[in-house]
């Protein structure tokens, strides 16, 4: 074979390769030429999804800040408004107090209960403190419970609860009036229509309390025959009728259970009545 004769050069894989390389970048080259205008059209696509446009967005901005500097001046307002208002009413006579009301009372006097509270007329109504007024009031001996209230826009209510007798005490020819609680609230020269209370060996106030509890619930038809009662202790007290019988009731429970026992036995009992286990009464 001559020298100068060229053979034929075999095509390796790598030269394969290059041949596809250069051929997608022609397609895509041609693919780009024939459709120019896809990547703006997505581009155009994503901003109509994103919303509108940034110039309609700042207009919005800017009328967020004014709705609540204007919120905030209405809040201002409303509060100022607020305080006018308690400064005139706490200060002015446009809201004091100009009638006093009472309710609750039957042997006090309405004036006695005016004057205790010592409410001037013309006070503002803000400027009344209700409770000295009720602790003033509560110190009159008859009165048991007491509320002081204001009533706008001009008055002052005042609604008491008085003390209620239940049993008497003589003392050198004075009754002394005793409430259930055991309060010694009024005295007076007549003894009232009530059972008289009389001291036991070793009573205390424990059982003047007792004592005093068991007449307070006596039922009608029982009440009205009892002419005194006493008590050693809170669990001995003894009721003394009309007609000299005895009757030991014990502690102040089961009053109702006592007293309807005591109607069916008091009738065969000669003296004396035990209905202090009112299931086991007992009589002589």
């Amino acid at each position: 074979m001559p020298d100068n004769q060229t053979m034929p050069r075999m095509r390796g894989r790598s030269d394969r390769d290059r041949d596809d390389r250069d051929l997608r970048r022609d397609h895509d080259a041609e693919f780009d030429d024939r459709y120019p205008d896809d990547d703006q059209d997505d581009r155009d696509l994503d901003q109509h999804h994103d919303g509108p446009d940034p110039a309609g967005r700042s207009r919005r901005a800017g009328r967020r800040p004014v709705r609540g500097t204007r919120m905030l001046i209405g809040t201002v307002l409303a509060v100022i408004l607020l305080i006018a208002a308690g400064l005139i009413a706490y200060f002015t006579p446009l809201m004091s107090v100009r009638s006093v009301e009472v309710s609750g009372t039957s042997v006090v006097s309405r004036d006695d209960i005016v004057a205790a509270a010592r409410i001037a007329t013309g006070t503002p109504l803000l400027q009344v403190d209700t409770r000295p007024a009720a602790q003033r009031i509560a110190a009159i001996p008859r009165i048991k419970t007491v509320r002081v209230a204001r009533g706008y826009p001009s008055t002052i209510e005042i609604t008491v609860v008085e003390r209620t007798a239940v049993a008497f005490e003589d003392r050198s020819g004075t009754a002394h009036l005793y409430d259930v609680d055991g309060v010694d609230f009024a005295q007076q020269a007549k003894a009232p229509a009530l059972p008289r209370l009389t001291s036991g060996a070793g009573s205390s106030d424990a059982a003047r309390r007792s004592a005093l509890e068991v007449v307070a619930g006596l039922p009608d038809f029982l009440s009205r025959q009892v002419v005194s009662v006493a008590a050693s202790s809170p669990s001995d007290v003894r009721l003394t009728l009309r007609d000299r019988k005895t009757v030991v009731w014990g502690d102040a429970d089961r009053g109702a259970d006592k007293a309807r026992t005591l109607r069916f036995v008091l009738p065969r009992a000669d003296s004396e009545v035990n209905v202090s286990a009112p299931e086991y009464p007992t009589f002589r």
